[in-house]
């Protein structure tokens, strides 16, 4: 739904969080290389040699900042090509894929890895899934933080050697992230799309429908508008269920509809632009007439802006 940009800025970003979760993964493989097992009794898992050469590799050259700061299109590629190489990895419960798991995920990603410095670089105010829901968070001031959930792209438990790659983790917010949501949905060979490959925000459009609302009561007004999607990505859309979620918005899609008969807007921007007190820029004021921000660059920063956005334009209560 939000595009998320690749650019220098992100590409820092990669770099920083490889020098700083590479020393830890580095430090664990040569541990479970020493022990030759990770566990002990009944959880013991032994390593065997297609793992131990897997983690040799991985200390070799660029090996693991290829995996680590690895683009989005390229996740796939790592994901599909590990498959065919390593198939033991993806099957759960197996010793491999205990090993691989208990190196990037239970020891890194769970262990040292610090989860709410990643979301404060990615600087996300909303859910780039849906953009439906807040993603704030709170560093805790020596307490436990509070933070959204960070989604993987390609989720850590069939792809656990991806579970530390910079562009497969999404901050995102509990209903987009959930079982019955993503969850563990794997997107390889399929057309769902990550926040970093959307190629533009008209990836998404969104449009309505309405009846009369006029001769309708004000309780039987919402359910005589609906919310539609003119253009959209198919599988993205069934996956987050969008489609049905963003139906319950319908009463925001109505009040921009009243907004736009008779003269709302006009007035009220030649009032905003005549009020001495303040003096606002044309991105405030098509903010203060939508009651949502109407910028492009700006559609993270509250829930719903990319539907306020579109239909305000559809409405032309902002250009």
């Amino acid at each position: 739904m939000l595009k998320l940009k690749i650019n220098k800025t992100t590409a820092a970003n990669a770099q920083a969080h490889h020098d700083l979760v590479a020393p830890l993964i580095k430090d664990r493989i040569n541990s479970i290389l020493r022990k030759g097992s990770i566990g002990r009794g009944k959880n013991l898992s032994r390593v065997n040699t297609t793992v131990s050469n897997y983690l040799n590799g991985l200390l070799q050259g660029t090996a693991l900042k290829d995996i680590i700061c690895a683009l989005p299109q390229d996740l796939r590629i790592i994901g599909a090509a590990t498959d065919h190489l390593y198939p033991s990895f993806k099957k759960k419960k197996t010793a491999d894929h205990k090993v691989i798991e208990n190196l990037f995920i239970t020891s890194v990603y769970n262990g040292g890895f610090n989860k709410l410095d990643f979301i404060k670089k990615i600087d996300l105010d909303t859910c780039a899934y849906c953009n439906r829901s807040y993603i704030y968070h709170l560093s805790g001031n020596g307490k436990r933080p509070i933070k959204p959930q960070i989604d993987h792209f390609l989720p850590k438990a069939k792809y656990p050697y991806l579970g530390l790659s910079f562009y497969n983790l999404i901050p995102s917010c509990a209903v987009c992230n959930s079982p019955d949501a993503k969850g563990e949905y794997d997107p390889v060979g399929k057309e769902f799309k990550s926040p970093y490959e959307i190629a533009d925000t008209d990836d998404f459009v969104f449009s309505y429908k309405a009846d009369d609302i006029a001769i309708l009561s004000p309780v039987a007004r919402k359910y005589a508008v609906t919310v539609q999607f003119k253009k959209k990505i198919d599988e993205n859309t069934t996956v987050l269920k969008l489609e049905p979620l963003y139906q319950q918005h319908s009463d925001h899609v109505l009040e921009l509809i009243i907004k736009s008969k008779g003269r709302y807007a006009q007035a009220y921007r030649k009032y905003l632009e005549s009020y001495k007190a303040f003096r606002f820029d044309d991105l405030e004021i098509d903010r203060m007439i939508l009651g949502n921000y109407a910028g492009k660059e700006e559609l993270h920063k509250r829930p719903l802006a990319k539907l306020y956005q579109d239909i305000g334009r559809e409405l032309k209560l902002i250009k």
